[in-house]
């Protein structure tokens, strides 16, 4: 039922959802709202302490939402920077006679240059780059992701099931009780350390479904920097856009 939750002197559209599939309570924030899942029998008390215990954690993931969401246009334009793997990239903007829309990383000059019929001018041009940029993007975090994932199983010792890129803007991973592991694209923009954060992290899950000590002693054993990181991902994360 949708309601507000007030943080200090924030408040917050809020909503709580209850149902027997639900195992543990978690918290779900978007640009919208804040939605607390549960278990059924769970009670009000349980639920306003869970908010309790991670109020600071919501604001701040809150307010880093709203910035991004009031966050100025790009215009994807010769000059401007785009991330990768923690590397500014230049963007070089190419016309071309032909009608094929293309993206070529230039790593010894640290340039992302994108080709594009020169007919293409205004918002069409615009909205052109940056749909390549993301192809782009997704084709680079899958191969990068996939290799991670390769090696540190192989490192920890498991098997996963799938792995899936997806685009999620509050979670950078999952993976369910049947092995299969979802990683957000986004993050390739991202330090590469943090991609092996975000891997063993997942990588973890397949041994414990949970955020227990002894999860949290398996990521250290692989990634003793893993609160760096983490930090890195609640400070820093949500500028991970195009």
């Amino acid at each position: 039922m949708p309601s507000s939750l007030k943080l200090g002197k924030t408040l917050i559209p809020y909503e709580e959802r209850k149902s027997p599939r639900t195992k543990r309570i978690s918290i779900r924030i978007t640009p919208e709202k804040v939605r607390v899942s549960a278990p059924a029998r769970t009670s009000k008390g349980e639920i306003q302490a869970f908010i309790e215990k991670n109020r600071e954690w919501i604001l701040e993931n809150w307010i880093k939402l709203q910035e991004t969401a009031v966050k100025p246009l790009r215009v994807y334009e010769t000059g401007e920077k785009t991330p990768y793997l923690g590397k500014e990239l230049n963007l070089e903007i190419m016309d071309t006679p032909h009608k094929m829309i293309s993206a070529f990383y230039r790593k010894d000059h640290e340039t992302l240059e994108i080709k594009m019929p020169q007919e293409l001018q205004g918002e069409q041009r615009q909205e052109a780059v940056r749909e390549i940029l993301e192809k782009w993007y997704k084709q680079k975090a899958r191969a990068v992701y996939l290799q991670k994932l390769n090696f540190w199983s192989s490192q920890m010792g498991v098997t996963y099931n799938q792995f899936r890129l997806k685009e999620q803007k509050t979670r950078w991973g999952s993976c369910s009780s049947l092995g299969n592991i979802n990683l957000n694209w986004r993050a390739i923009m991202a330090p590469e350390p943090v991609l092996d954060y975000l891997v063993i992290h997942e990588l973890s899950h397949l041994l414990y479904l949970n955020h227990s000590p002894e999860f949290w002693e398996n990521v250290a054993r692989y990634c003793p920097e893993h609160a760096a990181y983490r930090r890195w991902l609640r400070e820093k994360g949500h500028s991970l856009v195009i």
